[in-house]
């Protein structure tokens, strides 16, 4: 509200925008199929798929906490500012991990059962997305502050 609505004719998102959707996309992309590989190679495929489904959706979940601003971490923001949003994510993940523990549901999406260490990891995977983002705000921040800091020469006469 601060700021004038932005003119017409230029485009919601910009390049700017496109390469940060494109960098979180990759970010869960990796987080997902990392999870994946790794129960596969140590678990059957059925397990592979319940863990990256769960990545997944934590990782979505939680990267809406990122997503309200795109120069301040979520902890500056304050994860407790928007309680709406908050309700929404911490329902969710408690829809999603009904999905793997109530029968009806499993049977409906065709998914088992999480351990107790399954679910943990999930969500530990799926929030690497959301801190490498906010990393990526405070090192940018820092980067920024720090070109500001610096002393401008000055002219000799």
């Amino acid at each position: 509200m601060k700021q004038p609505p932005r003119p017409a004719s230029e485009p919601i998102l910009g390049t700017k925008q496109w390469q940060d959707v494109a960098f979180a996309g990759m970010l869960q992309a990796v987080a997902t199929l990392a999870i994946f590989f790794w129960a596969l190679q140590a678990r059957d495929l059925d397990e592979a798929r319940n863990l990256a489904f769960s990545v997944l959706v934590f990782g979505e979940l939680l990267r809406a906490f990122s997503a309200r601003d795109p120069d301040r971490p979520f902890w500056e923001v304050g994860l407790f500012s928007n309680l709406r949003l908050f309700s929404v994510v911490a329902i969710s993940m408690l829809v999603q991990l009904g999905i793997h523990h109530i029968p009806a549901t499993q049977a409906l999406f065709d998914i088992g059962a999480l351990s107790l260490f399954d679910c943990a990891l999930s969500v530990a995977v799926g929030s690497v997305p959301l801190f490498v983002l906010e990393l990526r705000k405070v090192v940018k921040r820092s980067a920024r502050s720090g070109l500001m800091t610096r002393k401008q020469p000055t002219a000799r006469p």
